[in-house]
């Protein structure tokens, strides 16, 4: 099959490693994989996966004409036997796109924790929990699920002691390592803020170092809590690393890790202790009794009582040697056994060929863009009347 993969952006996040680390499994079992997208950091990713690069332009608006004749063009030039596009931006530009002028199959990703209504309904959708599946069955047909794989030979420790020693830390620090990016797309930002807080109160009583790796609109704000942070005890207490390229020593380098969606299974992947960040004040471990939970909801959740909440399990971990060992063990049998991204890429390619052997209908392909048109058309509406610009799509991780 030839595959082109499209994320929405290159820019660092689950979502986009996703896809990209997928595409490249999908390659590996012997099918031609392009990849459609904007350049971004993660360019570098495509680049070390060897596989081939089509740079879309930059978007004025998310549904972006200019975007689709170009994706028009690749499909048709490239041979294109099925597109898969990850979040609603580029799903969008995909169905009104090659699907709608050539009849192309699709398969479609959200790894937000909301599935927009306006995306359209005959195309196959893939998400992250059965949560979500099982929310999205009352209005759609053709779910699946693929849990957020990981790469867990990729994603393993190599050694603390090294990790530490690339990065200028002591064996000696308790070492707190966020991943992801610094905005408000389910409550990541406030996160951060939260475990900087946190981190500067037990910090007069355990040698905390709080790594911090991402960027994003929260990174001016983030900066400058981490000045005030080491300038009241006078050592580098919270320390913001900006974008990190290869975060693995970052994983590595930690006792505990926070996170949420697929950073959280990176961190696991690494034998971590994992405190599962969410949006409104949720912070909660990862251990044998919350695994239901979050593998049927996946690695996030909603409200709790923030700083109040990750203050005494977070310096529980810190001060517990033989708990953080028990639950980085646990988290890594589970990484192993649920996440592994030869099964997803195996499950993957099932779902594209029959998206391509068994194609929907012209009329069943018609109703539902004449139906997703019209909820486009009202959403860009209602945001254009509120004065804001179209928001980002929220990817998970």
């Amino acid at each position: 099959m030839r595959i082109l993969v499209y994320p929405h952006e290159l820019g660092m996040g689950g979502s986009q490693i996703n896809a990209l680390e997928l595409a490249g499994a999908v390659r590996d079992l012997g099918h031609d994989v392009f990849v459609f997208a904007t350049r971004g950091v993660l360019l570098d990713k495509v680049q070390d996966l060897r596989l081939p690069f089509i740079e879309a332009p930059s978007r004025k608006y998310a549904v972006d004409f200019r975007t689709m004749r170009i994706l028009n063009e690749t499909v048709r030039e490239l041979n294109i036997d099925l597109v898969h596009p990850y979040e609603w931006t580029s799903i969008v530009n995909t169905a009104f796109g090659p699907a709608l002028r050539y009849g192309t199959p699709a398969v479609m990703t959200v790894l937000s924790m909301d599935v927009p209504d306006f995306l359209p309904r005959y195309i196959p959708i893939i998400v992250g929990t059965h949560g979500l599946a099982r929310d999205e069955a009352a209005r759609r047909g053709h779910i699946h699920v693929i849990e957020p794989p990981i790469d867990t030979q990729f994603n393993k420790t190599g050694g603390m002691h090294s990790a530490r020693e690339r990065l200028g830390l002591a064996d000696e620090d308790q070492v707190v390592s966020i991943v992801g990016r610094l905005t408000n797309d389910l409550g990541k930002l406030d996160g951060v803020r939260s475990a900087i807080r946190v981190a500067d109160r037990i910090s007069d009583r355990l040698p905390v170092t709080l790594l911090v790796a991402g960027s994003g609109e929260g990174s001016t704000e983030v900066e400058a809590m981490a000045r005030a942070v080491n300038s009241r005890h006078g050592r580098p207490v919270v320390r913001v690393e900006g974008n990190v390229l290869d975060p693995r020593p970052i994983y590595d380098a930690a006792d505990v890790v926070l996170g949420m969606g697929s950073s959280a299974l990176r961190g696991m992947a690494y034998a971590k202790p994992v405190i599962v960040q969410g949006e409104s004040g949720y912070w909660r471990i990862a251990s044998p009794e919350t695994e239901h939970q979050f593998l049927h909801e996946g690695w996030f959740g909603r409200g709790g009582q923030g700083d109040a909440d990750l203050e005494p399990v977070l310096a529980t971990l810190l001060s517990d040697p033989a708990l953080r060992t028990a639950l980085g063990a646990f988290g890594r049998s589970l990484v192993e056994e649920r996440f592994g991204l030869a099964g997803a890429a195996d499950q993957l390619v099932s779902i594209y060929r029959n998206q391509i052997q068994a194609p929907p209908t012209t009329i069943a392909r018609t109703r539902s863009l004449v139906r997703s048109g019209y909820e486009v058309a009202k959403f860009r509406f209602v945001v254009q009347l509120r004065g804001r610009s179209t928001p980002r799509p929220a990817a998970g991780g």
